[in-house]
């Protein structure tokens, strides 16, 4: 963004902190305002039909979250919980409306940052229709690379228990610990009740492609 571009929008947003634990944004609620995410993680989880709930995934700084919702003129599709102290910068629909308008290099890097969300959920998608093992693999690896681009201290060690795993893969625990268990004997993680430690993360990314290659 351009500096000018970067002064006025220091000059409309509100400072947020949320404490761990604490919601960013909730599920149905109106969303007038979207948080530019300044410091910290959170975790993004959506209730479907039959009021089953899943984890869809963890955001971290720098990023966006809520910006479906003021895109859209909708509700929250998603509830944001803090997964740590978190910083926010909080701009509403009307003040993003104006800078759009002015500076629509905006508009194109945010619509940049939706189609990597797609793809990655795409690969997602492919991912899940394999197996338990695949779906897996793709979280725990693209949770790895998100932590390495944002600068995460020790990117390897995930803060997922089994019970996170169990509602992001919408599995069993049984089947989750089979999984787990599995990679571990073969030497890519190890794992604790409330954290997993990959020690080769490209070999649990070539789990995938292996799932993958059989699949065809």
């Amino acid at each position: 963004m351009a500096d000018n571009a970067l002064r006025e929008v220091a000059g409309v947003v509100t400072r947020r902190h949320f404490a761990v634990g604490e919601v960013v944004l909730e599920q149905q609620a109106t969303g007038e305002a979207l948080h530019l995410l300044v410091s910290g993680s959170v975790r993004v989880s959506r209730v479907g039909p039959g009021s089953h709930g899943r984890v869809m995934g963890d955001v971290y700084a720098p990023g966006v979250i809520g910006e479906t919702a003021v895109l859209g003129g909708g509700e929250r599709s998603a509830t944001v919980h803090a997964l740590s102290d978190v910083e926010t910068l909080m701009l509403y629909r009307t003040h993003f409306e104006q800078l759009l308008s002015r500076h629509p290099k905006m508009l194109w890097n945010l619509s940049s940052m939706l189609v990597a969300r797609v793809t990655q959920l795409n690969d997602e998608l492919i991912a899940f229709g394999l197996n338990t093992e695949a779906a897996l693999s793709h979280i725990l690896t693209g949770q790895y690379r998100q932590r390495l681009a944002a600068g995460v201290p020790n990117p390897a060690t995930l803060p997922l228990s089994t019970t996170d795993i169990m509602s992001r893969v919408s599995a069993s625990r049984e089947t989750v610990m089979r999984v787990l268990r599995k990679l571990e004997r073969q030497g890519f993680l190890v794992t604790t009740p409330h954290c997993v430690t990959l020690l080769d993360p490209q070999a649990i990314e070539d789990v995938v492609l292996e799932e993958l290659n059989a699949a065809e």
